[in-house]
């Protein structure tokens, strides 16, 4: 941890017009106190060679921490008892040496065995908590292995899953990529007795198709169902459709066709599916930083003369509290019940109902920001929340204090136990899931005493299907946030279909409930009602995390600092897969479509080329915030000559030197990585970055210093250039309108004379744009690496 300042004692950050976060530091820059609004007081201490030694909280627990002679973590000890690792060697472990072999705890152990390139091709865990609460037959407490295996890109190509503790079944996935380098197909093999064979013999993806801009066009699923995506040239998701042949007739999923504002914010939805005659449409208002303040649904179903609707309102504080939620008749449009928020900070403490009164829903919260009591005076409901030392819940019960669900994690915060008290076949019963793994869970009945597993299979990172020991499929359809939207079995037929309202509550529901992924593909604990976000647990009721984000999501948004908010008030747009990142569903990509560019700056490390964006590009080239000033001036590209090393300052408009074309007004239409492709529709990997706002024939120059390896047309990307930086490096220049007549290939080339001009060639261009790849050894890698990373103050 560092000061970002070492020399200031105390910076501050104003966060909402009152609140302010301090931090204190040492002479040497290391952060020794904060205090935050939300999170409390703590402080900080080190070893002589800066290495944190303890820390204490707000509520004043104490995590201490020893090294060994190199610096790495020995012990971790926390209340609930110490983590230990182990490195270089371990009974078992491969390649062990210099790295972490074993992590040790109360709850589980793990073991890590790694391939001659480092990576871990072998993870054991032994889960200890099943014998805590109500213990666990012995069999489930592992141990669980999981093995992954690579090809020589370092793609995963096989994962075998852990296997059933009673019958030993195992399942092995599959991956298989296309000559582009992204993922075009997963099948699985499960056998019985735990030994698996070398091949996978029923696909889960049959194929994915990608366009030119790595946006996925097609994905079709084992059971036949394909969806397709549609694209504008703005590189947004038009429209969504999954359709495939069911018992001989092609059946519609879903066909769902989106609008969007002049802000990218999507303002309509509308989606006709064939499963029971149904068509939802929705409409959106936002207010002027992108925060919804009005929502529209209707669903309705002529098969069976079944039709639903809500309205409701939104409005929001400057700092980013949710103020409001208006409950309004979908048909005349009266307010029927408006909730009040009232808060300390950003915690919110009391909801008023103009229905039900004051005080209708209550919060009390700790020292550290975690909410520990929930009361509902109308209904007369109570959660007590208990949470451990790292701020995570670990029991929530009723007024009576009868526990509802209990909750073990691991060292990373991963959980891998859950107990819940639940209504199977219409008996309440003790319910336990384990978690040896993301892709594997175990579920034991109480009352049945039977423990049945569930295989997960992931899509870049998004639950795609799940395959239990007997080889039953459920194969899940998602919508633009990622939200479970269907449940299909191995035909096609649909097991369950479910809508939602904008902050996560169910609008419409139908066929089984009791398939996990729902909101956001996150897990629902029934038990409380809270998701599972992976960090902490989210209140689709009050739209609201129930506790503090440790991580800052945009240190310069006010937005970014409301440490409870969802997705900074975008659920239709946005999504947070972790619990901490605001991710836009929009653009793909590591930067959002429609940013503006900032700076382009030469890392004087690896020489790579980097780009920085703003929305507010007037407001930005006021400001003269840690030497950027110069290098965004008059919304012009630079690169800093004569830096010498980080302590120096380079503020002088003399050490700067322009170097790029003077574009004024230039946007990213389409970002690298996998995107929705504009024209071919589907989310396609994207190998370059789109630069749009360029009239025709702007002048086009390199990276810096190479030599020019290929000049050519080709049919789909028009007129094309590629140079050579040296050491595996290079970059590709697509769509151009024309090429300098005097390069050839041989030739070198600097960064002060002009290649070609910006176009609009070929028969997948989108419009008048430059389309810019850049390649290392590894393959393609974004020009955007730095997005996230505080802006440079030596440069």
């Amino acid at each position: 941890m560092s000061c970002p300042n070492a020399l200031v004692g105390v910076p501050t950050k104003d966060t909402s017009g009152r609140n302010q976060a301090y931090w204190s530091c040492d002479a040497f820059g290391k952060l020794r106190g904060e205090s935050d609004p939300d999170l409390g007081v703590s402080s900080y201490n080190y070893n002589a060679f800066g290495d944190l030694t303890s820390s204490t909280n707000a509520k004043g627990v104490t995590t201490t921490l020893s090294y060994d002679g190199i610096g790495r973590i020995l012990i971790k000890s926390i209340p609930e008892g110490n983590i230990a690792y182990t490195y270089d060697s371990f009974s078992g472990s491969e390649n062990a040496l210099g790295r972490l072999v074993r992590i040790e705890d109360s709850n589980q152990t793990k073991t890590f065995s790694y391939d001659k390139l480092g990576r871990v091709k072998k993870e054991t865990r032994t889960i200890l908590a099943t014998s805590a609460g109500n213990p666990l037959p012995t069999e489930t407490q592992g141990p669980y292995i999981t093995e992954t295996r690579y090809d020589l890109l370092g793609r995963v190509t096989r994962i075998d899953y852990p296997e059933h503790p009673i019958s030993h079944g195992r399942m092995r996935a599959c991956y298989e990529y296309g000559s582009a380098g992204y993922i075009s197909g997963i099948s699985v093999q499960v056998n019985t007795n735990g030994i698996l064979p070398g091949y996978c013999n029923k696909d889960i993806v049959e194929n994915i198709n990608y366009n030119e801009f790595g946006q996925t066009a097609t994905v079709t699923l084992g059971n036949g169902i394909a969806t397709s995506y549609s694209y504008d040239v703005k590189g947004r998701m038009i429209r969504l459709n999954s359709s495939g042949d069911v018992h001989g007739n092609t059946k519609v999923l879903q066909d769902a066709v989106y609008s969007f504002n002049n802000k990218n914010n999507i303002v309509g939805i509308t989606n006709v599916t064939g499963e029971f005659n149904a068509q939802y449409d929705y409409d959106y208002d936002y207010d002027g930083i992108g925060r919804l303040t009005n929502a529209v649904g209707s669903y309705v179903e002529t098969a069976d003369n079944l039709s639903k609707r809500f309205r409701q309102g939104y409005s929001y504080a400057k700092n980013g509290n949710l103020t409001a939620k208006r409950i309004h008749d979908p048909g005349n449009g009266n307010i029927t019940d408006e909730w009040s928020y009232q808060y300390t900070n950003h915690q919110v403490t009391n909801i008023d109902s103009s229905r039900t009164g004051a005080d209708t829903l209550t919060f009390q919260y700790d020292a550290n920001g975690n909410l520990t009591r929930q009361r509902d005076n109308v209904k007369d409901l109570t959660k007590r929340i208990s949470v451990d030392s790292q701020d995570r819940i670990t029991q929530i019960q009723d007024g009576n204090n009868a526990i509802l669900g209990s909750y073990w994690y691991d060292d990373g915060g991963f959980r891998i136990r859950r107990s819940a008290l639940e209504e199977k076949n219409n008996v309440f019963t003790n319910v336990e899931i384990l978690y040896p793994s993301k892709f594997y869970g175990l579920e034991f009945i109480e009352s049945e005493n039977v423990i049945t597993s569930v295989n997960n299979v992931y899509l870049n990172g998004v639950r795609i299907a799940a395959m239990n020991e007997a080889g039953a499929l459920a194969y899940y359809l998602t919508d633009q946030v990622d939200s479970v939207s269907h449940v299909l079995d191995d035909e096609g037929n649909t097991l369950s279909q479910i809508q939602y309202q904008p902050y996560g509550e169910t609008f419409v529901q139908r066929g089984d409930l009791n398939f996990s992924p729902k909101y956001n593909s996150q897990e629902l604990d029934r038990e409380s009602g809270f998701y599972f976000y992976n960090a902490r647990y989210y209140d689709p009721g009050i739209a609201r995390f129930t506790s503090a984000d440790t991580i800052i999501d945009g240190e310069f948004d006010t937005q970014g600092w409301n440490r409870f908010s969802y997705v900074k008030g975008n659920p239709i747009g946005a999504k947070d897969p972790t619990g901490h990142e605001w991710t836009s569903s929009i653009g793909g990509g590591e930067a959002e479509s429609g940013k503006y560019i900032k700076a382009l700056i030469e890392n004087p490390n690896d020489k790579q080329s980097q780009i920085r964006y703003t929305d507010n590009p007037a407001e930005d080239l006021k400001s003269n915030q840690k030497g950027d000033v110069e290098a965004a001036m008059n919304g012009k590209a630079y690169k800093v000559k004569g830096w010498t090393n980080p302590a120096d300052k380079l503020n002088k408009p003399t050490e700067w030197k322009k170097e790029l074309p003077d574009y004024k007004g230039e946007v990213v239409t389409s970002s690298f990585g996998l995107r929705e492709h504009p024209t071919l529709g589907g989310k396609k990997p994207h190998s370059g970055t789109d630069i749009g706002g360029t009239p025709k024939g702007t002048s086009v120059y390199p990276m810096g210093a190479g030599k020019v390896s290929s000049v050519r047309p080709s049919e789909k990307a028009g007129n094309a250039l590629v140079i050579e930086y040296g050491n595996e490096r290079k970059s590709r220049y697509l769509h151009l309108d024309s090429i300098n007549p005097k390069l050839k290939a041989g030739d070198f080339v600097n960064s002060n004379k002009p290649l070609a001009g910006v176009g609009n060639t070929g028969t997948q261009t989108t419009g008048t744009h430059l389309h810019a790849e850049y390649y290392t050894k590894n393959g393609p890698s974004s020009i955007q690496k730095v997005l996230k990373t505080p802006y440079p103050e030596t440069r």
